[in-house]
């Protein structure tokens, strides 16, 4: 405490000396210029770029607007220098188009001036040279929306281990389309989501994917939820008979072994289903194209989407044939 009271004195006792008494006026002086400095700068005009939010107001619950319309506008605009400086710290007025008076048919139409004069009422009279987009063309209808189905597009490719089951979910199957023209578009009535590309995954996926309307229309929603199911493939294996087909009615084909292992893999969910619905067949027509040849090839058949990786044990058998 000592020591603090030691630095006052000497700090007392500098500035109460002639060099402290006029370092002290300069600093005054450098204050004083500073704030008459930041005065004149701030009363100064100068241009500056803003960007406004655009609301549209009085819109009737009956309205659906086609295009949503811009969030906001860019103005270019000539004020004193204390305006810009509360629009820079985020004190920006918004531009408010009354829909009322500007609806236009099925448009909701602003020319340039109009924008302009909209947005200098905003800024309290500022100076507007130019604004981008220099004016604003909104279809809208009165007409109820349409429901349409939602169809995806998508390609999934799961990790190796990995199966993709059933078809993808969505978190709506149908959307509302509207439009601005009464009845068009009422012979399509499905709506395709942008394409979704998944590759190497091995767990249940969810993505939001936007939906691509008609031209000149508008979905509502825009976008929806798909959810791809994914699950782990076990191995499994199972003994098929095998079964001679084409066989001429006075001809009999007996096949050695005549019955076969099927190993396949097969999503978890499914590993208890009951016995596989495919067969191991034994074409007769293969021992007529190749006479002489002690095996006939064994084919796959019926075997469900389901099932990855299905092969036989072995792919030919040995076979005997009598004539009855």
């Amino acid at each position: 405490m000592a020591n603090i009271k030691e630095l006052f004195n000497k700090i007392f006792i500098a500035l109460r000396s002639p060099r402290g008494r006029d370092a002290m006026m300069f600093l005054v002086f450098v204050v004083i210029s500073a704030i008459l400095w930041g005065v004149l700068s701030l009363n100064e005009e100068e241009q500056y770029d803003v960007k406004m939010p655009l609301r549209i107001t009085h819109q009737p619950d009956s309205v659906t607007l086609i295009t949503p319309g811009p969030d906001a506008i860019n103005v270019s605009v000539r004020a004193r220098g204390s305006e810009l400086l509360k629009m820079s710290l985020g004190n920006v007025p918004s531009v408010n188009v009354d829909f009322r008076a500007y609806r236009n048919g099925n448009h909701l139409f602003l020319s340039n001036a109009e924008l302009k004069g909209l947005a200098r009422n905003s800024l309290g009279g500022t100076q507007v040279s130019v604004l981008f987009p220099d004016s604003i063309s909104i279809p809208f209808t009165t007409q109820p929306g349409t429901a349409y189905r939602v169809s995806v597009d998508y390609k999934i490719y799961p990790g190796p281990q990995s199966a993709v089951v059933g078809n993808p979910k969505l978190s709506q199957d149908t959307v509302l389309v509207y439009s601005a023209s009464m009845g068009r578009h009422r012979s399509a009535k499905t709506i395709r989501t942008e394409e979704i590309r998944l590759e190497g995954i091995d767990k249940t996926t969810t993505r939001r994917v936007k939906l691509i309307p008609p031209s000149g229309c508008r979905a509502i929603p825009d976008s929806i939820d798909v959810t791809f199911e994914i699950e782990p493939l076990i191995l499994k294996k199972r003994t098929k008979i095998i079964r001679p087909i084409n066989v001429p009615s006075d001809t009999k084909v007996i096949t050695f072994p005549a019955q076969v292992d099927v190993i396949y893999m097969v999503p978890m969910s499914s590993h208890k289903d009951s016995e596989p619905e495919f067969e191991v067949v034994a074409d007769y027509k293969e021992t007529t194209k190749r006479p002489g040849n002690t095996k006939i090839k064994l084919k796959l058949v019926d075997v469900p989407n389901k099932y990855q990786n299905v092969h036989l044990s072995t792919d030919s058998a040995e076979y005997l044939i009598e004539r009855l």
